[in-house]
C-alpha cells in the first residue's frame, strides 16, 4: 500500500513540476539556511568528552588579593580565577587526592630539527602540561607514546609532536627518539598524536577553543627547569607590587597562570576532592591569603564550557533567526501547497466517488507532502554543506571541525525538511478531505 501512495505522489509533482520545484526549492534554501546555524551552533556547544565530562573537573581557587578588583566575573559578579598560582598547583599536585592531575601553561619557542640551519626555525605555541593529559583528554598516538612519570617529576627535556609538524620536521616518518631544539634547549620526540581536534578544545580560554590542536607538548616541569618563559603570549593575571618580569619571580608570585583539570575515578572521589580543597584554603587564611568571600569551585567539563560560553549569545540569535526564516518559507510551502491541493478537487472527488475515504486522501497527499520534504532535504544538505565550506574560507581562525555535520547532523536535517514538511501540510490536507464530495465532482 505504501508503494501505491508513493506512486501517487510522485505522478502528482511531475503533474505540476514548477510548482513541485519551487516548493522544493523553498524547503531547501530554509532547511539550509537553519542547518548551517545549527551545526556551527552544536560543534561549537557538544561535549567533546561525553564518556567521562562529568569525572573530568577543573579546580577554581580564590587566590585574589581581596583589595584588588577582580576582573573575573559571573553573571555580573565577581568570581573565581579560573588559572592557579604556581604555589597552589604545586601543593594541591602534590596532595596527590585526585587519580590524574593535568597542570597545563604555555609559551612560545622557536622550533627546528636538531641538525638544521638556525635560520629554518619558526616561532611556535607550546604547550606544557603532565604525561596525564593525552590519556584525560583522548589524544590518539601514531608514534611512541607520552613520556614517563620520571620524566614529569625531574622535567626531563622530552617532547611530544602533533601530526602535522611531525609532517613538516621529519616528513611524516616515525620521529620518536630524534630530537628538537626548542629555543635553545635539546628535547626528544617520545611521541607523535595523530590528527586530534576536540571540538570545542575545551581545556584552554575561550577565544582558543576553536583553533587547531597545538602543535608541541612538553613536561610541566621542563617549563620551569628550562627558564621556558614569554610573557606576552602566556595567560596570566597578576596583583600586587611583586616583581615579575622572570619565570622565577611569577613562580613565587601571587599571578595566576595555570589551569589545573583533574580525573576522578569516581563522582564520590569528585566530593572527597572538594572537601580536601575547602580544608586547604583553610590553612592558607591562617597564613592570610584567599580572603575574599567568593567560594572554591570544581567545575566540570560542561560547567566550564558554559561559564567560558562555548556557544556565544551572537550564535544563538543566529540560530534564532535561522529558524524564524525556516519558518516563512514554510509559511510559504503551506500556501503552495493550499492551491496545489485545491486544484486537485476533480481528482479526489474521483476517487471518493470510487471508494476512497478521507483517511485515503489524506494518506496520499501526506505521501506527497513528505517526498516535497525529502527532495527539499537533500538540496538543503548539499547547499548547507557549500554554505558551511564558504564559511571555514571565510573564518580560517576556525578549525575545519566547527564548519562540518556530522552524519548524525546530516540525518537530522533530512528528517527536520520531511517532518516540517508534514507538520506545515497538516493544514491543507485537512482544508483539502474536508470539501464536499458534490463540490469536488463539480470540478470535473
Amino acid at each position: 500500500m505504501g508503494n501505491y501512495y508513493f506512486k501517487l505522489a510522485w505522478l502528482s509533482l511531475k503533474k505540476t513540476p514548477l510548482l513541485s520545484l519551487l516548493m522544493v526549492g523553498t524547503i531547501a534554501i530554509g532547511i539550509a539556511a537553519a542547518m548551517i546555524t545549527i551545526t556551527v551552533g552544536y560543534m561549537m556547544g557538544k561535549n567533546p568528552l561525553p564518556h567521562k565530562s562529568e569525572r573530568v573537573a577543573m579546580v577554581h581557587l580564590n587566590a585574589w588579593d581581596p583589595a584588588e578588583p577582580i576582573s573575573h566575573r559571573r553573571n555580573g559578579e565577581p568570581d573565581v580565577p579560573s588559572m592557579l598560582t604556581y604555589r597552589d598547583t604545586m601543593a594541591l599536585i602534590a596532595a596527590d587526592r585526585a587519580d590524574k592531575h593535568v597542570p597545563f601553561t604555555n609559551f612560545a619557542a622557536t622550533i627546528r630539527v636538531e641538525d638544521a640551519d638556525v635560520r629554518t626555525a619558526q616561532l611556535h605555541e607550546v604547550r606544557s602540561t603532565s604525561r596525564h593529559f593525552f590519556s584525560v583528554f583522548g589524544a590518539p598516538f601514531i608514534y611512541g607514546g607520552t613520556w614517563s612519570e620520571e620524566a614529569d617529576t625531574q622535567g626531563e627535556s622530552v617532547i611530544v609532536l602533533s601530526k602535522r609538524e611531525n609532517d613538516r620536521l621529519f616528513q611524516g616518518a616515525d620521529s620518536t627518539g630524534a630530537h628538537v631544539i626548542v629555543g635553545s634547549h635539546l628535547y626528544r620526540v617520545v611521541g607523535v598524536i595523530d590528527d586530534w581536534q576536540p571540538t570545542p578544545r575545551f581545556y584552554v580560554n575561550a577565544h582558543e577553543m576553536y583553533k587547531s590542536t597545538s602543535p608541541y607538548f612538553v613536561p610541566f616541569e621542563s617549563q620551569m627547569r628550562n627558564n621556558l618563559f614569554s610573557p606576552t603570549s602566556m595567560p596570566w593575571d597578576c596583583w600586587g607590587d611583586g616583581p615579575t618580569s622572570t619565570l622565577q619571580e611569577v613562580m613565587l608570585s601571587e599571578c595566576v597562570w595555570i589551569k589545573l583539570w583533574l580525573e576522578f575515578e569516581t563522582e564520590e572521589q569528585k566530593h572527597e576532592y572538594f572537601e580536601f580543597m575547602e580544608d586547604y584554603t583553610e590553612e592558607q587564611r591562617k597564613m592570610g591569603r584567599f580572603n575574599r568571600p567568593e567560594p572554591n569551585r570544581l567545575m566540570s567539563v560542561t560547567e566550564f564550557l558554559e561559564e567560558e560560553g562555548a556557544v556565544s549569545e551572537e550564535n544563538k540569535i543566529g540560530i534564532g533567526f535561522a529558524l524564524a526564516f525556516l519558518f516563512a518559507c514554510l509559511c510559504n510551502v503551506m500556501s503552495l501547497m493550499i492551491t496545489k491541493f485545491h486544484g486537485k478537487g476533480g481528482e479526489v472527488g474521483l476517487r471518493r466517488a470510487v471508494g476512497a475515504t478521507k483517511q485515503n486522501i489524506a494518506i496520499q497527499f501526506g505521501y506527497e507532502s513528505a517526498l516535497l520534504g525529502f527532495f527539499g532535504g537533500v538540496i538543503g544538505l548539499i547547499l548547507a554543506q557549500l554554505g558551511l565550506s564558504v564559511l571555514t574560507e571565510m573564518y580560517p581562525e576556525y578549525h575545519a571541525n566547527v564548519m562540518t555535520m556530522n552524519f548524525s547532523l546530516m540525518v537530522s536535517t533530512i528528517l527536520l525538511a520531511v517532518g516540517t514538511s508534514l507538520l506545515f501540510g497538516l493544514w491543507p490536507i485537512y482544508r483539502a478531505v474536508r470539501v464536499q464530495l458534490s463540490s469536488q465532482l463539480k470540478s470535473l
